[in-house]
């Protein structure tokens, strides 16, 4: 077996961190919540400009009965069985509706809708990704944005489309390549790109 390096650890930990979000429906500020480590150092985790003590690694994955040996085992999808996270549960309902009432008094402030409308455009997206066999063919935004328009009645526009994708680009679930060049030359930054997923690599 070949030398791990701290760059393959660091985009372990920020995919793990992106599994319990998914898995648990938990932000980056209430994972850090739930979890007692502070969000900066969650978020520097995910954003792998920092790294993790094995004291932060235990408070992440000891509420959500994660061993640490499977944390680390890159082959291994992580299981999170809710029903039986009483704590979690109880925080959820807390935090959410903290949020909820924080939604209602500023009911006229448009931010909070913006704010919804994002957070079921990435639910969306993730969606796709995990759960469907969209992406195991190329595309490019423009057509994403009326394959997304079509199938799922969503309206995205194709900045908001590489937003949300630049994080599966940056934990490896996805990639990215240039289309040829056309007989109409254009710039590098306009060139269109196709996005795929990544396919696993067996030993």
């Amino acid at each position: 077996m070949g030398k791990i390096s701290d760059q393959q650890i660091a985009e372990l930990i920020s995919r793990r961190i992106l599994e319990i979000i998914d898995l648990t429906g938990l932000t980056l500020e209430s994972l850090a919540s739930f979890v007692g480590v502070s969000t900066s150092t969650i978020r520097s985790a995910y954003r792998k400009t920092g790294s993790l003590s094995v004291d932060s690694l235990s408070k992440i994955c000891r509420p959500f009965a994660i061993r640490l040996a499977d944390f680390f085992d890159s082959a291994l999808a992580l299981k999170i069985d809710e029903k039986h996270l009483t704590d979690l549960k109880d925080f959820k309902k807390s935090y959410f509706a903290d949020q909820e009432l924080t939604s209602q008094v500023s009911s006229f402030d448009e931010s909070s809708s913006q704010s919804e409308h994002h957070r079921q455009q990435r639910e969306l997206i993730a969606y796709i990704i995990y759960r469907s066999d969209y992406f195991n063919s190329p595309k490019t935004l423009e057509a994403m944005v009326a394959d997304f328009r079509k199938d799922y009645q969503a309206a995205f526009t194709s900045e908001r489309l590489y937003a949300l994708l630049l994080k599966y680009l940056g934990s490896g679930i996805l990639d990215k390549k240039a289309l040829p060049r056309t007989a109409r030359r254009m710039p590098a930054n306009k060139r269109p790109y196709l996005y795929f997923k990544k396919e696993s690599k067996k030993a």
